[in-house]
């Protein structure tokens, strides 16, 4: 479940990867969201970026399922369009590398 999480315009963003099932019955979700800082909860660990509400979620699904990958928005966050930009440049990063 790898969290990648970026800077823009001082502003914290996310980019959430699950997968779920394996072989012909994997799915793969990529959520975009704003970053949340999370308190460490002792003075000797630090607060550390975890995601907030999703604001973009992209769906794709095994190749042996023959379904195209579908992009869901919530219709009630919004969040600039050059961190839109590179979240479809990762996740089509990680479809070209899957063959996705």
């Amino acid at each position: 479940m790898p969290l990648l999480i970026w800077d823009y315009d001082g502003d914290l963003f996310c980019a959430l990867t699950t997968e779920t099932g394996t072989r012909e019955g994997r799915t793969t979700h990529f959520e975009l969201s704003e970053a949340r800082m999370v308190p460490g909860g002792t003075p000797s660990v630090p607060a550390s970026p975890a995601p907030g509400p999703t604001a973009v979620t992209v769906v794709v699904y095994a190749p042996e399922e023959e379904k195209p990958a579908e992009a869901y928005f919530d219709a009630t966050r919004t969040l600039p369009f050059a961190v839109l930009q590179q979240f479809v440049a990762l996740v089509a990063s990680r479809l070209a590398s899957t063959g996705s």
